[in-house]
């Protein structure tokens, strides 16, 4: 199932900051932000997951915020209208790097990894 977001975010880049009202989805490798515009108006920006940098839920003052980076532009989701924010960030950290959050997939892959030793008496 994919998860929406809609609500207000910062997006702060090299050329300042400005607050847009928009909807946030996965789809395939990208995520999509749709800038909603007065009169029905859209604007469609995708953002390749592979560049996504620093997915964050940061609890302050009793709000949820969601941040993360792609490039130069910095991202802050504040009080969804539509959607969790929490779950929000969660799917777009496992489309990012394919683990869930505690990391026991990272932990569990050092232990069968092969040294150097093992690997020279498997070639003989």
């Amino acid at each position: 199932m994919m998860m929406r977001v809609a609500g207000m975010c910062k997006v702060a880049a090299n050329f300042g900051m400005e607050f847009q009202y928009g909807e946030f989805y996965l789809e395939r490798d990208y995520l999509v932000f749709d800038r909603n515009y007065s009169m029905g108006m859209k604007k469609r920006q995708t953002f390749p997951i592979a560049k996504l940098t620093d997915i964050l839920v940061v609890p302050e003052n009793g709000r949820l915020y969601v941040t993360f980076a792609c490039g130069d532009m910095l991202f802050e989701l504040d009080e969804a209208v539509n959607g969790d924010l929490s779950d929000f960030a969660w799917e777009l950290r496992t489309a990012r790097y394919g683990v869930k959050q505690d990391g026991t997939q990272f932990r569990n892959a050092k232990r069968r990894q092969y040294t150097t030793h093992h690997q020279h008496h498997f070639a003989e």
